[in-house]
């Protein structure tokens, strides 16, 4: 009978032992989805294992857990104020090919890349964003909008095709110098590029004036044809006035007629004479 209880209680002590290591040791981790973790051993430093979702055992005392999020994250610079809490800063300041000053609002999306987050971990740390990504991105932008006048980087944005190259090229160079810092840059979104108002001013006068050149060329133009197609229909006619005559020589007094005065009275006859009757009537009497 002793040696009963004495096993029950032999039970019952190493499952209260059992239960408070789990609570107060954790020998465990549950990683959601989404989410990997990288071990720092206090023996071996980093860990080359991943712990992926899911539960991961670990060694109490000694390993501790660093958790990383796998999932595609968001990174804007826009506008003037800072918010960290959304990934937020303020709009990246840059210089054009010549010389004219532009603000740029740009939002990125990134990973990390998983199969390397312990070497990430090991070389960087969690604070990837703020050591390597924002320079990077804000030192990429520089360098591409000091490759563009402001004229083309203005004339750009209204066209698709102006702002998807700037975007794209973007887009390369992140990926390029990004790689080796085991961050994949999925895409680059080009908010918005914003101008002084002096520089936005002179280009709108500009622009005004062009349409009134473009306006006047097309003036010139369609009066420049009118006359075209006046001389054209006026040699036609003469073409067949000369038909005409050719073949009834007489018309050419015909037409003399109708040139003079309507007050002259005149004969047309087959002789070289032309006679006016108000004359002649005169003389007879």
């Amino acid at each position: 009978m002793k040696a009963k209880w004495k096993l029950c209680i032999f039970i019952f002590l190493t499952l209260i032992i059992f239960c408070l290591f789990f609570i107060f040791l954790k020998p465990f981790i549950i990683l959601q989805a989404g989410e990997a973790g990288v071990v720092f051993n206090i023996i071996n430093g980093v860990e080359k294992r991943i712990l992926r979702s899911g539960t991961n055992f670990l060694i109490p005392g000694i390993e501790k857990v660093y958790i990383y999020k796998t999932q595609i994250q968001s990174y804007t610079a826009e506008g003037d104020e800072l918010d960290k809490g959304k990934n937020q800063e303020k709009s990246i300041e840059a210089l054009t090919k010549d010389g004219q000053k532009v603000k740029v609002d740009v939002s990125i999306l990134f990973k990390i890349d998983e199969n390397n987050l312990w070497k990430l971990h090991k070389d960087i740390g969690p604070n990837y964003l703020e050591k390597i990504i924002v320079p990077y991105l804000r030192t990429e932008v520089r360098n591409i909008l000091s490759m563009y006048s402001a004229i083309s980087i203005y004339s750009s944005e209204s066209t698709t095709v102006g702002r998807q190259e700037i975007q794209n090229q973007m887009l390369e160079k992140l990926r390029q110098s990004l790689k080796d810092y085991y961050i994949i840059i999925d895409s680059v979104l080009l908010r918005k590029i914003s101008f002084s108002d002096s520089f936005v001013d002179a280009m709108e006068k500009k622009q005004i004036e062009q349409q009134k050149a473009e306006t006047l060329i097309i003036s010139v133009e369609a009066e420049r044809k009118a006359t075209l197609i006046k001389a054209k229909a006026n040699a036609e006619a003469l073409t067949i006035i000369g038909q005409v005559i050719n073949q009834y020589p007489s018309i050419i007094n015909y037409i003399y007629v109708e040139k003079l005065s309507p007050n002259v009275q005149t004969i047309v006859t087959n002789q070289p004479t032309i006679l006016n009757l108000p004359k002649i009537s005169n003389s007879i009497q």
